[in-house]
């Protein structure tokens, strides 16, 4: 299985996304790890995800032994 490319669609009114982070760092959300990881390849992100989620079934495991 090939995945695409992402292409960059405009999903609603910019503006509106604007205001919307600007008010989640407003309320004092760090949304830097989010920018950075919506910067990333819609592969890349499984890959990250993948590896975190490996990592946390390892540990809950690991709480049980």
């Amino acid at each position: 299985m090939t995945l695409k490319p992402r292409q960059n669609k405009p999903v609603r009114n910019n503006r509106r996304q604007i205001d919307e982070i600007q008010a989640a760092i407003d309320y004092g959300i760090d949304v830097s790890m989010l920018i950075q990881n919506m910067a990333r390849s819609y592969t890349e992100r499984i890959i990250r995800h993948q590896i975190a989620l490996n990592t946390a079934e390892k540990l809950r495991k690991a709480r049980h032994v």
